[in-house]
């Protein structure tokens, strides 16, 4: 593997050690692995199969055409088996065909705005184009509240700008093996903030557990195992109109912003 680390500790470093000689064009980057002098012959045809069902094909999506090309040949560096294909569009990504393999898509958007029309808008239409796509949201804002709505809607990772090269690849790889990355500061952040709006209610003389009502709490709880809004009034028997109430009446007291923060940030109290 190639020693990236010491180049740089940023997530997009413009220098890589020493590459090995690129098999590629313009978008595409591939490295495959030397074969050892040691081993033995194989049929070609057998080998170039097993390479293609080895291969983890990753799509970079980014308008900054410096950025993207240092993403797409550190991370080919870095692994033998990843392929990555650049593309300053989605649009351009859709153009190129249909592939057999399954992609991991690297959604790259910087700064607030870019942020939020990649969440609400370019994640739906990645899915559409692919969706068997495992799609990892690569942004300078690290906002609790946009990473949680990133996942929501359907992104298996967020990868923070502030990150270096290794998490990244981490990142990719655990993705690539099923899971879901979240960086830890966004989750310390949320946490920090839904404690800060506890303790508000501590100092105007009330308990943690007084900030919210009986029924809030059972609400709560509820929402904490995932049911809906139609199944919790169910349970506990009230109405679908007062179970919204309730959340929202929550969301305000701890300034969350959807139910997934509401489950994460009242973690403390169950």
């Amino acid at each position: 593997m190639t020693d990236y680390s010491a180049s740089s500790q940023a997530l997009m470093p413009f220098a890589v050690g020493s590459v090995l000689p690129l098999k590629s064009s313009s978008s595409v980057v591939e490295l495959k692995r030397e074969r050892r002098m040691d081993d033995s012959p194989q049929d070609d045809s057998t080998s170039g199969k097993l390479d293609q069902d080895l291969q983890t094909r990753i799509v970079i999506v980014d308008e900054n055409a410096l950025s993207r090309s240092c993403l797409m040949r550190c991370l080919a560096a870095s692994e033998g088996n990843f392929v990555a294909e650049g593309y300053s569009r989605i649009a351009d990504w859709e153009a190129a065909g249909p592939t057999t393999t399954m992609p991991i898509v690297l959604l790259c958007a910087t700064g607030r705005k870019a942020t939020e029309t990649a969440i609400r808008r370019d994640l739906d239409l990645v899915i559409q184009a692919a969706p068997d796509a495992r799609v990892i949201l690569v942004s300078d804002n690290e906002e609790p509240a946009e990473i949680v709505a990133a996942l929501e809607r359907g992104a298996r990772g967020y990868i923070a700008m502030s990150s270096n090269l290794d998490v990244a690849i981490a990142a990719i790889r655990l993705v690539r093996a099923g899971g879901t990355f979240v960086p830890a500061s966004g989750l310390l952040s949320s946490r920090s903030q839904g404690a800060q709006a506890i303790e508000e209610g501590e100092t105007n003389g009330r308990s943690r557990q007084t900030v919210f009502t009986q029924r809030q709490l059972e609400v709560i709880d509820r929402l904490r195992q995932g049911e809906s809004n139609k199944l919790i009034a169910y349970k506990l028997n009230m109405g679908e109109c007062t179970v919204k109430v309730h959340v929202r009446n929550i969301m305000r007291k701890i300034k969350a912003r959807n139910r997934t923060e509401i489950a994460f940030l009242t973690n403390e109290l169950f």
